[in-house]
């Protein structure tokens, strides 16, 4: 059997990039699904203003958390080809 130890992951700034538009999804579902709960406004006020606003919002909150979710597992999946040569070697 074949146990190799396991490579640590860099994180780059795209890894990062993309964990700050899951942090920004997050809030903005949190916003929306805020005001369709309790009809208020969590951080910034006046937004969303109104029902359909807060249903968009919720909806723009998860397509970003799962745009964003999706582009950091591709860059942990795809390692440069270098850093595979030495896995590989060790």
């Amino acid at each position: 059997m074949n146990m190799r130890p396991r490579s640590r992951m860099r994180v780059t700034p795209k890894v990062l990039f993309y964990a700050l538009l899951d942090v920004a999804g997050m809030l903005v579902l949190a916003s929306g699904a805020m005001w369709l709960a309790r009809g208020q406004t969590l951080f910034i006020p006046d937004f969303p203003t109104s029902t359909p606003s807060a249903v968009l919002s919720v909806i723009v909150g998860i397509a970003l958390m799962v745009w964003a979710v999706a582009g950091i597992l591709r860059e942990l999946i795809a390692r440069p080809t270098d850093q595979r040569a030495v896995a590989d070697r060790e």
